[in-house]
């Protein structure tokens, strides 16, 4: 009993739409329908074509094929079309009428419309459900059955179907028992005869050979779909979760500006944009304490997630070791030592660690293999400042940074940035280059931080354009502007 009742759940799922994709099933559906409205064109044809005198069928006979063929052919499939193929059923209703007005024309012209048995199981095998198709198949035997025996009653009957006796007269006329009356063999036996000589070899050859390559088809379709579904799937979860890595990343690095608007000491301003959904780059800004003011700006070997995870980690050592009241030097010396403990993918990262006494201007440095620093004091212009490079963070345990001192006067200015900058390409792979990133600094010195990181960013955007680019482009700008009195 539970396995009849299974087998009616497993047949409903498979004649009731569930488990197909929806989309693929409303495509098939029209496509189905474009079929039927064909069929039903050659059906006409057919009948144009008799009424000139090329087919010996029944006039009648044909005038009602095409009439009937109106309402199981073209109605139907312009109803699918004014409802874009949608239908829960109407997969099975199209095939089912298809495989009807099919068997209609073959009954007419049993041995020159052979092919179009097979129409409605190689359609079934678009929707890639393999029992639907095999479905198909075994209903379209049975309706293929009935049509073949038709065609032996009323259609258009090849005389070789017959195995006539030598020396048999046969008189023609317009049925199958006026043709062979005179074999002297009962009607019966002709339809047997003709049957098991002609039509049976032709579905055996044409139905079953078609339908077992369709469904092999559609199992394998419906494999391919399946898929690529999937694969849709984990990208989307995939995609979900870089979207939450870009935002867990943007909460990592302060975007809240004015950053510090109870200090008129200093104005800052940073801006990061990831080549991909996270990145490796990260600037960093933080009150060491009330007279310490850590500024710092990085770049992670690599893109992606694994360059997002390796930048939030170097953050935080570089930031917690800055708040323990070290020199810069000593604070790339103590990150550097701690990131090699434990860095089995060989990762790296370049730094550029300023602390700035807010009540001196002094600017106390450190660069562990990054890009120049860019000054420009209060009545001059902006310039590379070549300091000293160290070793990369993460490239070998027990490197010592060389530290520097620069003494900011107000309306001083120092820039900082990612070799995103400088390395912007554009469609002939030309370089951004440091000269036109001076340019840009240069074009409005006089500027806030905010509106020269703005300058920055629109004379690279001009540069590259459509480019494509590869490299996150970060960069920080801070203007001294003193202590008031001093």
């Amino acid at each position: 009993m539970d396995k009849v009742k299974g087998f009616f759940v497993e047949f409903k799922s498979v004649f009731t739409g569930e488990n197909v994709l929806k989309e693929n099933e409303e495509h098939a559906n029209v496509v189905t329908a474009t079929v039927m409205m064909n069929t039903f064109f050659i059906a006409v044809i057919i009948c144009a074509l008799r009424i000139a005198g090329l087919f010996n069928i029944d006039m009648e006979k044909m005038v009602t094929v095409a009439v009937l063929s109106f309402f199981i052919l073209f109605i139907p499939a312009i109803v699918c079309f004014t409802r874009g193929g949608k239908g829960k059923y109407l997969k099975n209703i199209l095939l089912v009428l298809l495989s009807l007005g099919i068997m209609l024309i073959y009954s007419l012209l049993t041995y020159t419309a052979t092919l179009l048995i097979v129409v409605p199981v190689i359609l079934a095998s678009r929707y890639y459900l393999k029992k639907f198709t095999e479905g198909v198949a075994a209903v379209s035997v049975l309706l293929l059955g009935f049509a073949s025996y038709a065609g032996i009653k009323w259609g258009l009957l090849d005389i070789n179907y017959i195995v006539i006796p030598e020396g048999t007269e046969i008189t023609v006329g317009k049925s199958l028992t006026d043709s062979v009356i005179s074999l002297g063999l009962p009607e019966s036996g002709i339809i047997s005869n003709i049957m098991l000589q002609s039509y049976v070899p032709t579905l055996l050859l044409y139905v079953f050979i078609i339908s077992f390559a369709c469904i092999q088809v559609s199992q394998s379709g419906r494999k391919m779909i399946d898929k690529q579904k999937e694969l849709s799937e984990k990208g989307a979860r995939i995609q979900t979760e870089l979207n939450l890595a870009t935002r867990i990343q943007a909460d990592m690095i302060p975007q809240l500006f004015p950053a510090f608007p109870d200090r008129p000491e200093f104005d800052l301003f940073a801006t990061m944009t990831p080549a991909k959904e996270v990145g490796g780059d990260f600037y960093d800004f933080f009150m060491v304490d009330d007279d310490h003011l850590g500024l710092v700006i990085a770049d992670v070997s690599g893109k992606g997630v694994p360059a997002a995870l390796f930048m939030m980690a170097s953050k935080s050592i570089i930031q917690n070791n800055a708040l323990l009241g070290k020199s810069p030097a000593e604070v790339l010396r103590d990150t550097n030592n701690s990131i090699c403990k434990n860095n089995r993918e060989d990762m790296f990262v370049t730094v550029w660690l300023g602390i700035l006494e807010i009540s001196t201007g002094k600017l106390t440095c450190a660069n562990a293999g990054h890009e120049y620093p860019v000054l420009c004091s209060s009545e001059g212009a902006f310039e590379l400042y070549k300091d000293r490079h160290g070793f990369v963070i993460g490239g070998m345990a027990g490197v010592n940074y060389k530290e520097y001192e620069i003494a900011l006067k107000p309306g001083s200015k120092l820039f900082v940035y990612t070799d995103g900058v400088p390395e912007a390409t554009d469609a002939n792979n030309e370089l951004f280059g440091t000269d036109r990133m001076l340019d840009a600094l240069n074009a409005d010195k006089k500027a806030d931080p905010q509106k020269i990181l703005t300058n920055v960013r629109s004379s690279v955007d001009s540069f590259v354009k459509d480019a494509e680019q590869f490299d996150d482009l970060t960069m920080l700008c801070l203007e001294y502007k003193g202590v008031e009195g001093r």
